[in-house]
């Protein structure tokens, strides 16, 4: 199985160690090597999750080949080796964008590490920062995160913040402790301090036994405050207390009980204003607002659509064990011009659908569901939505040899239309003689995809190459 995972390193095979390739390979990285002049035409459909960048053996200056890298892959976090400590170029390199800068000799362990905390930024968790405005903020909550401060993640509902919120957790030192999230509008008031603090038995009412609240569980770790407005005045005091205490007291106890947390908070309101209106306390407010972090509508930051589209996919089908299907050109423009008033979570939920009514290998508008899309395609029948380019064309002419029933039943594996679709990538392959570049152009998917359905059907029994070449010889 091909790792999941990918390093691309600038150079050559000697430019780096072979003790940190080994300690890569070793962790599940597929480890690329690049020239740096190849970073211009870096295709969108090949993104590594983390770039290395040896200054050694660079052809030109580390920050202009820094800059191509944020140019031509945005939101793919890049790490620079130096052999020696220079604190100038390492304060200019991070500042132009770099991740992080380590000194010649790396710890091989260190590397695997770093590589493995970065990876998130480029999607493996679900945190896409492909445009501007989200790379940026990734940057900064990076930065944040190795700092004890309190953060406020402000934004629209379904932005992402709590996954924002996991990414400061795992790129911050506390990353083996607890990330324990709170939703303070899903809770009833009456139980919110309960749920918070803690309580000893007998506190109340069915205190059967001593509970340890929010705070005393996430102590080590991360405490996330989601919806932090909704939480009303009496419990916004005691959180106060808590954060300039370092300690709580449970309800019903005598004895405080230390804590040692990382707040983040969010909200989708206007938290100064909420002060402004006397909703919410302004000395919490700027106890919460140490480091605010802003996420902007998915509407705002279109270059995220499609990455966080196919990593949803990715995601759908790893978890019901079916290959990820391609999503067709028609239907990124259609992901990219709609409007997102639900944002990500909206877009999670469409892909989820797409998964259910794809008719094939690939995803079309139709499958999306979209408003003001499904209706211009709801008349399409099942061979305008096969996924294939001119199989719709053919359908009539071919319908003899495709009916169910016939000589290719049981020929391919799957289902009646699914052998339909196997006979007509065959037929495309046999007429450009096997040619596999001009098949996939024709049939309106990547060659990569092409590959893969090939080695579907020789696993299940068929001799691709023997029909492919039968058909050439015959010629």
């Amino acid at each position: 199985m091909m790792p999941d995972k990918e390093v691309l390193v600038t150079g050559h095979d000697e430019s780096v160690p072979e003790s940190l390739i080994s300690a890569l390979v070793s962790d599940g990285w597929k480890v690329s090597f690049t020239d740096g002049a190849e970073l211009v035409d870096t295709s969108t459909q090949h993104r590594p999750d983390v770039a290395i960048i040896p200054v050694s053996i660079a052809p030109e200056s580390c920050r202009l080949l820094l800059a191509r890298y944020m140019q031509s892959m945005p939101g793919v976090p890049v790490v620079v080796i130096s052999p020696e400590a220079d604190r100038q170029q390492a304060v200019e390199l991070i500042s132009a964008g770099a991740a992080d800068y380590l000194v010649s000799p790396v710890d091989p362990d260190v590397l695997v590490s770093k590589v493995n905390q970065l990876r998130s930024v480029a999607g493996a968790d679900g945190f896409i920062a492909h445009s501007p405005s989200t790379h940026h903020t990734a940057q900064l909550a990076r930065r944040a995160a190795a700092t004890s401060a309190a953060i406020l993640i402000g934004g629209e509902s379904g932005t992402g913040k709590e996954v924002l919120a996991r990414f400061v957790h795992r790129c911050s030192p506390r990353v083996d402790g607890p990330f324990v999230a709170v939703n303070c509008a899903a809770i009833p008031e009456s139980m919110l301090e309960s749920i918070l603090f803690g309580h000893e038995k007998g506190a109340f009412t069915g205190a059967v036994s001593r509970h340890a609240g929010k705070f005393e569980q996430a102590s080590g770790g991360t405490l996330f405050l989601d919806e932090i407005a909704e939480m009303p005045m009496e419990q916004q005091a005691k959180l106060l207390r808590v954060l300039q205490e370092k300690e709580v007291e449970r309800l019903g106890g005598t004895e405080p009980v230390k804590v040692d947390i990382r707040i983040v908070s969010a909200t989708n309101r206007d938290l100064a204003e909420c002060v402004k209106e006397g909703r919410f306390r302004e000395d919490l407010y700027y106890r919460l607002n140490v480091f605010p972090l802003h996420l902007q509508p998915l509407r705002e930051r279109t270059e995220d659509i499609v990455p966080l589209a196919q990593f949803f996919l990715r995601r759908s089908c790893s978890q019901s064990g079916q290959p990820a299907p391609e999503l067709s050109a028609e239907a990124m423009t259609a992901l990219q011009t709609y409007d997102w008033p639900g944002n990500i979570r909206e877009l999670e939920n469409v892909i989820q659908r797409a998964g259910v009514l794809k008719r094939s290998w690939v995803v079309l508008p139709e499958d999306l569901m979209l408003p003001g899309h499904a209706a211009a395609h709801c008349k399409a029948d099942v061979a305008n939505v096969v996924g294939i380019k001119q199989f719709a064309g053919r359908q009539d002419a071919d319908a003899g040899n495709f009916a169910e029933g016939s000589s290719i039943t049981g020929k391919y594996p799957g289902p009646a239309r699914k052998q339909q679709e196997w006979q007509h990538v065959l037929e495309v392959l046999k007429r450009h003689g096997g040619h596999r570049s001009r098949s996939a152009q024709e049939l309106g998917m990547t060659t990569r995809m092409l590959r893969y359905k090939l080695a579907q059907l020789r696993e299940s029994g068929v001799d691709v190459d023997s029909i492919i070449a039968g058909s050439v010889m015959a010629s």
